[in-house]
């Protein structure tokens, strides 16, 4: 995934199958992953890229910020993933 921070994937594999993640940053074939409360900004997640599913980005204002590395909490990436997944339910 080229420029991968701020993408917004499900886990496809393991024992947080079906989880939403925020994409922090890439590691070869590998992406690092958080949703700020299991798996924190200090410890994110590292997984294979093809047991995850690519499902959107964060919205347009936040992704900037999140981006530049300005705001970047595990309270925003909470709240990013909930509203993602209210807009998510609202499609279906």
């Amino acid at each position: 995934m080229a420029d991968a921070c701020g993408q917004i994937v499900r886990s496809l594999a393991g024992h947080d199958r079906g989880g939403l993640f925020c994409v922090l940053d890439t590691d070869g074939g590998y992406l690092l992953l958080c949703d700020g409360k299991r798996r924190r900004l200090e410890r994110p997640k590292r997984k294979k890229e093809k047991h995850t599913q690519l499902l959107g980005t964060l919205p347009q204002p936040r992704l900037a910020e999140f981006q530049a590395g300005i705001n970047r909490s595990n309270r925003d990436i909470r709240r990013a993933l909930a509203a993602f997944r209210a807009e998510e339910s609202r499609r279906v």
